[in-house]
C-alpha cells in the first residue's frame, strides 16, 4: 500500500513568502498532516478525533492552525501560516476497523517535535501503515466464531446452538477477511458473508441431527451466526458525532451502519430457500 492511496493531492506552485524559508512548506505539512487524517478515518473513529489529531499536527510542524471538516467519506482541509493558505481535498474509499493503527497514528500527532520535518513523519506514518495485524489470523477466527457462540447462549440457546452459531461465525469471518483482501465492495462481503455463515451453521445443525443431537431452538444459532457482521463500530462513531452536533457526519455514519444491517439481513433471505426451514 502506497501513501496518499485514497486521495490524490495536486502539487502547486512553491510559495514565495521569504519567511516560510526556514520551515516546510505548506504544501508538504498539508500532505503529512491530511494522511494522519485519512489513517485515522480509515481505521474507524470518530470525526472530531481526526480533526483534533489534525490539528495538533499542524502545530507541531510550525503552521498557525487549520481549518478542517471531517466527514466518514472524505476530508476537506486548510492550512494556515502567516498570509498563507493552502487547501486539500481527500476523499476516503475503503473503510475499516483497525484500533492499533489510530491508536499508533493518535499517539504520534501527540508527540511530534518542532523539529520534527514532513518527511520524517511521513516515514514513521509509513511503518505505521505497514504494521502487521496485532492477532494472527487463526486467533481472530477463532475470537469471532467463540463470541458469537456465546452469544447464542445469551440468547437462550444450548451448547448445540453455540456450536452451531460458532462454526457458522468462524466460517463467516474467514470469508470477510479473503473477501475484503481481494478488496470487493463493503455491502457485497456483508451481504456474501451473512449467506455463508447462515449456511454454515445450517450444514452444522443438520449434521448433529444426522447423529441424533438434534437442536429444541434454532434461531439462537442462526441469528448469533451473523451477529458479527453488525457495525458496532459505526452505530457508536455516529452517536457520538450527532452528540456532538456534527449533524452531516453522524448522519452519514448512521446511513452507512443500516446499510451494513440491511446487507446482513439480504444476505440471510438469500440463504432462506436453501435451508428450507424458518430462522425467524
Amino acid at each position: 500500500m502506497t501513501p496518499f492511496d485514497d486521495a490524490h493531492f495536486p502539487t502547486p506552485d512553491q510559495t514565495k513568502n521569504p519567511n516560510l524559508s526556514h520551515s516546510p512548506p505548506l504544501t508538504d505539512t498539508m500532505q503529512v498532516v491530511m494522511r494522519i487524517g485519512i489513517l485515522m478515518l480509515r481505521s474507524g473513529t470518530v470525526s472530531f478525533r481526526v480533526e483534533q489529531a489534525m490539528q495538533r499536527a499542524t502545530i507541531a510542524l510550525g503552521a498557525d492552525h487549520l481549518d478542517s471538516y471531517v466527514t466518514l467519506s472524505g476530508i476537506t482541509a486548510s492550512i494556515h501560516k502567516n498570509n498563507e493558505h493552502y487547501t486539500q481535498i481527500a476523499r476516503i474509499q475503503s473503510i475499516g476497523v483497525d484500533m492499533n493503527r489510530l491508536s499508533n497514528v493518535e499517539r504520534l500527532s501527540q508527540t511530534i517535535s518542532p523539529s520534527t520535518s514532513p518527511v520524517e513523519l511521513a516515514t514513521t506514518l509509513d511503518q505505521i501503515e505497514q504494521l502487521p495485524p496485532v492477532y494472527p489470523l487463526r486467533f481472530r477466527v477463532i475470537a469471532v466464531a467463540l463470541a458469537c457462540g456465546a452469544f447464542a447462549l445469551l440468547n437462550g440457546g444450548g451448547l448445540i446452538e453455540f456450536g452451531a452459531a460458532a462454526f457458522g461465525a468462524g466460517i463467516g469471518q474467514m470469508v470477510q477477511i479473503y473477501l475484503k483482501g481481494i478488496q470487493l465492495h463493503s455491502i457485497a462481503i456483508t451481504i456474501l458473508c451473512a449467506t455463508t455463515a447462515t449456511l454454515m451453521c445450517h450444514v452444522a445443525l443438520s449434521g448433529l441431527a444426522a447423529i441424533g443431537i438434534l437442536s429444541q431452538s434454532i434461531q439462537p444459532a442462526f441469528l448469533s451466526a451473523v451477529i458479527f457482521l453488525v457495525p458496532g463500530m459505526a452505530l457508536v462513531t455516529a452517536s457520538l458525532d450527532l452528540i456532538r452536533f456534527d449533524i452531516l457526519s453522524g448522519i452519514v455514519r448512521a446511513s452507512y451502519a443500516l446499510m451494513q444491517m440491511f446487507g446482513v439481513a439480504i444476505g440471510i433471505l438469500l440463504a432462506t430457500p436453501l435451508i428450507d426451514r424458518s430462522i425467524f
